[in-house]
């Protein structure tokens, strides 16, 4: 999982999915190509101002996306975590949209370089996303900032507590930012307040969630992980004298207490009034127009052109034949039935996260290209978010200081070395940090890696994990009952997902469904919770790693013998993060082509 940074969910030009290849920049001119200069000047300025405008919508994209921002020409905003939807920006999003459609439509497509063509290619598809996800203005309050696991008032401790000092002139700034927090918590909370008068609030077993996360984080007040983080940072921060420290470790301390901790009071006690008030139970399906819009933000975020009946068959298909995988494995194998029973699977050596990221490092040089030397940090989950954070999470660096990375680790989460070790391959080598900072190493156009696509990251991400298994020492068979097992409880959440908020399957309709793997009860209900509390997230993982796959074993089909696994990891890569029908046309073009040269590296 990659932390988002992203607050601003609805401005076009700060979600649409714009990540691509630079895959050969052409060396020199004739006189054809030179009639076409303006438009790859033109194309050029259109991506430098699409960067610029997401970049400078909020101090915290600044600090994690942009280590100096006057290099670029790029003005810094006031210290602010940006606007919170509503109408007017509503309604500016969707003249962003017409306006970019319209820019797109000046361009001669032909004209363009071929890292240009993949761009506009990702544009155009967005826009038309857009337009389905715009054209019901209730549509952008189907979706809240705050959420279980992954809402707002999880992600905000850790990206304040991790905010980068790369001057001391940052310091301030965070400082002056923490002063913005109640304002912009009072505006998420008048949000949340419309989505209930709407009818389409978290239900009561979510908003409970919810409030256990602001009691847990609020319990110790005056060791708030903001106050300890910052007092650490500033002890250790050269060039401040004793006075300065001092000052900024009591400005830091008054406006965590007065401001910030203020800003969550101030949330709880919005949660608990809005309780069971205007609540959706079901999923988003459940909502006018619901079905339309979910598949639309489920295309635009896996990055997959398939139909809603589609994806919802390949899951079934993908879990029931999992399933049978697992029992095959365990049935047809006394060893491994045994190690079932006596839960001995997967004991691998003990090891600290550095050193099984070590171990990743050094064991994923045949499988994958290699890397510069990058520096890596683990840090630990604190104790306040444990319970309701995920197991790991990877903080993705500023595209001009990508070589410095943090890995955070939720030991409350992980309970056996395997996990760790998987988890670990999932965030770092082979997985989000490894591919984050080979794709930055090709020095893409800087928007390129602003924005991601999830299907794509996660997919690989996903990928990677699988990988992990293979990398311990455990026999083939057990890596890959291991990695059944993994796969099939992110497969069958996966599955309810689609079903609860695509389909629009009831509760019932999912305790039927999941009696067919024997599961029943409270357990049916968690993962309704689940899915209707954070819809759709689960699938960015399993349909991105579904049509990596597929995308894999068609390369593989149509290649045959020419397939060389190592090149189309490399390839995949050096395309960098984008939407899957993007990545085909443009491999197809080159299979076209040659097929025997088609995963070679750009010339």
């Amino acid at each position: 999982m990659i932390i988002n940074k992203k607050k601003n969910l609805f401005r076009l030009t700060a979600i649409i999915l714009i990540l691509s290849l630079f895959t050969g920049i052409l060396a020199g001119c004739d006189r054809e190509e030179a009639s076409n200069v303006p438009d790859e000047e033109g194309f050029d300025q259109l991506m430098d101002e699409l960067f610029a405008d997401w970049v400078s919508n909020d101090t915290l994209t600044m600090n994690y996306f942009l280590a100096n921002p006057e290099s670029l020409g790029i003005e810094r905003p006031e210290p602010t975590y940006g606007d919170v939807v509503d109408q007017e920006m509503i309604d500016k999003s969707k003249e962003e949209t017409e306006e970019l459609a319209e820019r797109l439509e000046g361009f001669d497509y032909d004209s363009l370089r071929d890292d240009q063509k993949i761009v506009y290619d990702i544009l155009e598809r967005s826009i038309v996303l857009y337009r389905i996800m715009e054209r019901n203005d209730d549509y952008s309050y189907y979706t809240g900032y705050i959420r279980p696991l992954n809402g707002i008032q999880v992600q905000l401790p850790v990206l304040l507590a991790e905010f980068n000092f790369f001057t001391s002139e940052d310091i301030q700034r965070y400082l002056d930012l923490l002063g913005d927090t109640h304002r912009y918590f009072n505006d998420i909370i008048e949000f949340e307040r419309e989505r209930s008068r709407r009818g389409y609030f978290l239900s009561e077993a979510n908003v409970d969630s919810v409030i256990e996360q602001i009691e847990s984080y609020l319990e110790n007040r005056e060791d708030n992980l903001l106050i300890t983080v910052f007092d650490d940072r500033i002890d250790n921060y050269e060039g401040l004298n004793d006075e300065q420290r001092e000052r900024y470790k009591q400005s830091n301390r008054e406006l965590v207490l007065g401001n910030v901790l203020a800003a969550y009071d101030t949330l709880l006690e919005a949660m608990n009034e809005l309780r069971g008030v205007g609540a959706n139970t079901g999923g988003l399906a459940d909502l006018p127009g619901g079905r339309e819009f979910a598949h639309a933000h489920l295309q635009l975020r896996v990055g997959t052109d398939r139909t809603a009946a589609d994806l919802s068959s390949i899951l079934e298909d993908w879990v029931r034949g999992i399933w049978a995988n697992v029992m095959t494995a365990l049935h047809g194998n006394p060893v491994l039935m045994e190690g079932f029973v006596n839960e001995s699977l997967g004991q691998i050596t003990d090891g600290t996260p550095e050193e099984y990221i070590s171990m990743l490092q050094r064991r994923i040089l045949e499988d994958f290209p290699p890397i510069a030397p990058t520096q890596l940090e683990i840090f630990e989950v604190h104790e306040s978010l444990q319970e309701h954070m995920s197991p790991a999470f990877y903080l993705a660096p500023a595209v001009d200081r990508f070589n410095d990375n943090i890995v955070y680790v939720n030991p409350s989460s992980i309970d056996d070395n395997m996990f760790l070790f998987t988890v670990l391959a999932h965030e770092s080598y082979p997985g989000h940090m490894y591919q984050t900072v080979y794709f930055l190493q090709q020095s893409p156009h800087p928007v390129r890696t602003a924005l991601s696509n999830t299907g794509y990251s996660e997919g690989w991400a996903t990928y990677a994990e699988m990988t992990g298994y293979y990398y311990t020492d455990v026999n083939v068979l057990e890596a890959e009952l291991l990695w059944n097992f993994r796969f099939f409880d992110m497969l069958l959440v996966s599955y309810i997902d689609m079903g609860v908020n695509v389909m629009g399957w009831s509760h019932q309709d999912v305790a039927r469904r999941l009696l067919d793997f024997n599961i029943q009860g409270e357990v049916v209900d968690n993962i309704y919770d689940r899915v209707t509390g954070i819809p759709l997230n689960s699938l960015l993982y399993t349909l991105g790693y579904i049509e990596l796959n597929a995308l894999m074993q068609d390369v593989e089909r149509v290649l045959g013998d020419d397939f060389d696994l190592f090149e189309f990891h490399r390839y995949f890569l050096d395309f960098g993060p984008a939407p899957y029908p993007v990545i085909r046309k443009h491999l197809n073009e080159r299979i076209v082509t040659d097929p025997s040269t088609a995963l070679a590296p750009a010339a």
